[in-house]
């Protein structure tokens, strides 16, 4: 069975968690350990530092490692730092080899919404690129189970702005948040579950008997998360063989395949 690891990450944090890979060498010597085959990357500075800088450096230092995808943070296009203009970003995506994008809201200090990215979203409709967000990232300060209901609800909103838009939804909490997202899940085509953190008892078996594995992504939340935990979730998970290889790493080939910068 093929791994391929949605939500990774490495680099240096200010804070770093016990376990952690420091380079893209260190993290494919964790993956080999764990048995996962490749991985879509950010690095520390991107989540930590600046997203221009980040942006560089997951692309520089992932040139030569084809089993490690390197996802790009965004930023409000207002500012100028993303390039002159949404076509010129893309350009620059096609140029570093880059099909996915991240976003930050609270950590970068901007609103996640039409207004703010109109223009960049349609392109992202438009080009089927995939953009992950963070269920802790709706708003600032908030921690805890209101972290992560305010991210649902900025889902919920910016869903409602672009239904057609592939967003994934990460690190949700590890008891599960079923109310939350199977609705959105049966309105929206195009929204996904990255489930590093869902541990709901039977949760993979009884969503895949009601919606089918399509819309799951098996991530590890790497390293806040220790990576072999999500692999066993689901190879124990009592789903037949073919939907725990959609899981494992179909589902987030054929989202990259489809994407076109």
């Amino acid at each position: 069975m093929r791994f391929f690891d949605c939500n990774a990450c490495y680099g240096i944090f200010d804070v770093p968690p016990a376990q952690y890979a420091a380079t893209p060498e260190e993290l494919l010597a964790e993956m080999d350990w764990c048995g996962v085959d490749e991985a879509l990357v950010t690095c520390a500075a991107q989540r930590a530092d600046s997203p221009l800088v980040g942006n560089e450096l997951v692309v520089a230092e992932t040139k030569g490692h084809p089993r490690l995808h390197p996802a790009w943070v965004i930023l409000p296009p207002q500012t100028g730092e993303l390039g002159e203009s949404v076509d010129a970003f893309l350009a620059a995506m096609r140029r570093a080899g880059v099909k996915a994008l991240w976003a930050f809201p609270a950590r970068n200090k901007y609103l996640l919404s039409a207004t703010t990215f109109g223009p960049l979203f349609e392109a992202l409709i438009e080009r089927s690129i995939p953009l992950f967000l963070p269920l802790t990232e709706a708003v600032p300060g908030l921690s805890g189970h209101a972290a992560y209901h305010f991210g649902w609800q900025l889902i919920d909103t910016l869903l409602a702005q672009f239904p057609r838009l592939t967003l994934v939804a990460a690190e949700q909490h590890v008891w599960g948040e079923d109310r939350y997202f199977r609705p959105l899940v049966e309105r929206y085509r195009n929204f996904y579950l990255d489930i590093s953190t869902y541990e709901q008892g039977r949760g993979l078996e009884d969503f895949c008997r009601k919606y089918g594995p399509e819309r799951l992504l098996f991530g590890t939340h790497y390293p806040e998360v220790p990576m072999g935990g999500p692999v066993l979730n689901v190879l124990n998970a009592d789903i037949p063989e073919a939907d725990k290889e959609l899981i494992a790493g179909g589902n987030l080939a054929r989202l990259l395949e489809e994407a076109k910068p």
